[in-house]
This record gives structure tokens, C-alpha cells and sequence, in this order.
């Protein structure tokens, strides 16, 4: 007989399926990738993965698409493009298959997020969780589009699992799987690569289980496996692209349309501005990585005259990500430029501003328990990126799935404590623990 989290994970999986099946169905299955001829990333992983299933490897969707070439790509890591070429391969490769392949990974966060709230507090809070993160606007609001946020979710939170594994028991081979998920979050989007850094890193060498001799061997043990996993795909880029090329072709791209004099002041402060591409980084006869290399150059230097405006800006960014500055733009942006639904983004901001209420004292009761750094960790990798980049809310996505998750403790507490007798859970905060 199947055990009640089990059931849980297949109803909560199949609800969170069906709720992003409906948005498809009901409000983008007609809407067209691309518009006006603008080519973006929703297009690039449609296309690149139907490229990859025709024998092309990784190529410029964009290069195709236009001029009808193949001209190798590093503008992503490459994961969520072998994901949806996995179901090209099976025939099921046009834009409303890759929607809802997108809907499908992104649904499938219950799983790690009942498990780990189930080992750490209880059935109950677990069962809160998964159905918050099944529902919860912000995170199923990409999965229509056709972007890596879909992926990253599920794998930002078997990263928070396993992290909180090697927090319990820092066994070696504890270690090596929250390397495993960490190098295919690296794989997936650039950004995850920091919680080697700021998750692993401190995890293990700051464990009092371990000695220091330890300490340094199993870092280095998973230094190890993560250059191993990586490397194939490092490997390519370093040998066919003219630039040091490592994830990706670098934050050139990124930078240069954050960092201009529209992004600094006024309407689109903190924001990004296409105007900031001005067509004098695209030297000639370069590759991506020469193009992306001449667009560092031209943000940094333009960062670097315009110091004292930095702070601003930056607050500014943070300030968006979290819907604290200028939240109704914010709701016409994604709108305009994510090409979200009205009321999607508006419902999604109410829902965010609650669930990051909730996760305060989700918090506070959180730490009873456990350990914060990794929840710590995927919040502030979302919001370090748009602090040094720009503030658009599916930048946020890590630091979504955290709120929802401490939101479900606060909401789980207040069932135990207020709610009626029958409701409440009896089970000691060292028996939930040891379950």
C-alpha cells in the first residue's frame, strides 16, 4: 500500500499538472512565441532543442531562424534544451508540447518539497507545501513561456533537501549528491553555480561533526565531481568559442542592457532598456563569445563611471524583485515585455507579498529545526542576480519557492496552535524530526 506522503506527491504533482495545463489551454496555447519579429528566449529553447534532435548539436536557433545557418551556441547552459529535446525525440516537439513539458518539470518541485518537509516537521506541513507550490502563481507563471525557470524550480529544491541531509550527516556520499544537483542546476541556469560558494562550501567546511583535515578532503571531493560534470560541456566551449567561454558565453549580454543611462534614472530604472544595446558592440566577424566579451567591456566601463549611482540602482533592482518599488510598472512590464497575463502578474504580486509575509515567522520556526543556509542560499542567489543585473520578477523564482515553503511552517504552526483540537498535531518537535 502506497504511503500517505506517496499519495500526497501524486495528487499534489497531478493538481500542480493540471493547474498549468489549464493556464496553457485556457490563455497561451495561441499566443506565438514570437511577435513584431523579436526574437527571444522562449524561442531559443523551442527551437534549440528541435535542433539538437536533428543531429545539429547546440546551435544558434536565432542564426537558423534568420539567416538559415548553424553556427554553434553557448548563450545558455545547455540543460533545459536537452530536456525539451527529450520530448522532440519522441515526436512531441512543437510549442504547445514544450509548454507543457515545461508545466510537467515545474510540477514535479512537490516531490523533493513533501519529502523535506515531511523529514523535518511533519505530514501535515509537508501536505501545505506541496499544495502551495503547486499552486502558487509565481511559480507557474513561466512554465507557459517556454524558459529555464520551469527546471531550475524542482532543482532548487532537491538542493535544499539534500543540503539539509549533509547538514544532518555530512557523509561523504551525502556530499557528493548535493554536488550531483548543484553541477546539473550549474547546467540548467549560470547563476546556481554560486551555491558551490555559498551553500556547499560553508556547509561542509563549517561542520562541527567534522575535523578540518575532513573538512578540506570532502571539498575538495566535490570540487572534484563538479568539474567532472561539468566538463563536457566547459570542455566544448573553451575549444569552439574564441573567448573563454565556461556555462555560457558570459554576462556581457545581461549587463550591457542593464547598465546604461535609461536603467540608472527614470522610467526604466533598475529595470533593463533595449536602447542599451546601441549597435557598437557587435564587432565585426566575431563569435558569440567576441560579441559577449565587447559588452562586458562596455558595462563595466560604464559601471565603473557611474560608481555613486550604483547603490540607487541597485536598490532599485532588489526593490523590484520584491515589489516594493514601483510594483504596478512592475506589473506592466511583465505584461509588455514577458508577455504575461494581466491578471496572472497581478494575482501572482498579492500572492508574493503574502507567502513573503508568512516566511518570516516561517523562519524563526524554521531555525528551531534546522539549519537556514540553504533556504538562505536559493533566496539570495535570486536576489544577488537581480542585484547585479536587473530587477524582473521570474528573477525571483528561488527566492518563490522559499517563501511558499516557509509560508506552509507559519501556516502549519497556526493550525497547531489555534486551530480546532482535532486539526492539531501532537507529534514533539524531536519526534518530527527523527521520523
Amino acid at each position: 500500500m502506497a504511503s500517505p506522503l506517496g499519495l500526497l506527491v501524486i495528487a499534489t504533482f497531478v493538481l500542480g499538472v493540471a493547474v498549468r495545463w489549464y493556464v496553457l489551454n485556457r490563455w497561451y496555447v495561441d499566443v506565438p512565441l514570437v511577435e513584431d519579429g523579436t526574437l527571444n528566449d522562449n524561442l531559443y529553447y523551442h527551437l534549440s532543442a528541435n535542433l539538437l534532435v536533428e543531429g545539429h548539436g547546440f546551435a544558434n536557433p536565432f542564426e537558423y531562424q534568420v539567416n538559415d545557418v548553424i553556427i554553434p551556441t553557448a548563450a545558455h547552459p545547455p540543460g533545459f534544451t536537452v530536456y525539451l529535446s527529450i520530448w522532440s525525440l519522441f515526436g512531441l516537439d512543437t510549442v504547445t508540447w514544450h509548454r507543457f513539458a515545461g508545466g510537467v518539470i515545474s510540477a514535479s518541485v512537490v516531490l523533493p518539497v513533501g519529502l523535506l518537509l515531511h523529514r523535518l516537521i511533519s505530514l501535515r506541513v509537508a501536505a501545505l507545501a506541496m499544495v502551495g507550490v503547486a499552486l502558487y502563481p509565481p511559480l507557474w507563471m513561466n512554465d507557459a513561456l517556454i524558459l529555464s525557470e520551469s527546471m531550475y524550480i524542482p532543482l532548487a529544491a532537491w538542493a535544499i533537501f539534500f543540503a539539509h541531509r549533509v547538514y544532518d550527516d555530512p557523509s561523504v556520499r551525502k556530499i557528493l549528491e548535493l554536488t550531483v544537483v548543484l553541477a546539473l542546476g550549474s547546467l540548467t541556469r549560470s547563476e546556481p553555480f554560486l551555491m558551490f560558494f555559498l551553500l556547499l562550501t560553508p556547509l561542509v567546511m563549517l561542520h562541527p561533526q567534522l575535523e578540518w583535515r575532513e573538512r578540506f578532503r570532502r571539498t575538495a571531493m566535490a570540487a572534484g565531481l563538479a568539474m567532472l560534470i561539468l566538463a563536457p560541456w566547459v570542455g566544448r566551449n573553451v575549444t569552439i568559442f574564441d573567448e573563454p567561454t565556461y556555462l555560457a558565453v558570459g554576462p556581457g549580454y545581461v549587463l550591457e542592457l542593464g547598465n546604461c543611462d535609461d536603467t540608472y534614472s527614470g522610467t526604466y530604472l533598475g529595470y533593463w532598456s533595449a536602447t542599451c544595446d546601441d549597435g557598437t558592440t557587435w564587432p565585426e566577424g566575431a563569435d558569440e563569445s567576441g560579441i559577449g566579451a565587447a559588452k562586458y567591456a562596455k558595462a563595466r566601463a560604464y559601471i565603473g563611471d557611474h560608481l555613486g549611482e550604483v547603490p540607487k540602482v541597485v536598490a532599485a533592482r532588489v526593490g523590484r524583485i520584491l515589489g516594493v518599488y514601483r510594483p504596478t510598472q512592475g506589473i506592466d512590464f511583465d505584461v509588455f515585455f514577458e508577455r504575461r497575463v494581466r491578471s496572472h502578474a497581478t494575482v501572482g504580486l498579492w500572492a508574493h507579498y503574502g507567502a513573503m509575509l508568512l516566511a518570516i515567522p516561517g523562519a524563526v520556526l524554521w531555525r528551531r529545526r534546522s539549519t537556514l543556509l540553504p533556504l538562505a542560499a536559493v533566496a539570495g542567489v535570486s536576489i544577488f542576480t537581480a542585484a547585479i543585473t536587473f530587477g524582473i520578477s521570474r528573477y525571483r523564482i528561488g527566492a518563490d519557492l522559499v517563501f511558499v515553503v516557509l509560508a506552509a511552517v507559519t501556516v502549519g504552526h497556526l493550525i497547531d496552535r489555534y486551530g480546532p483540537a482535532r486539526l492539531r498535531t501532537t507529534d514533539s518537535p524531536k519526534e518530527v524530526v527523527e521520523a
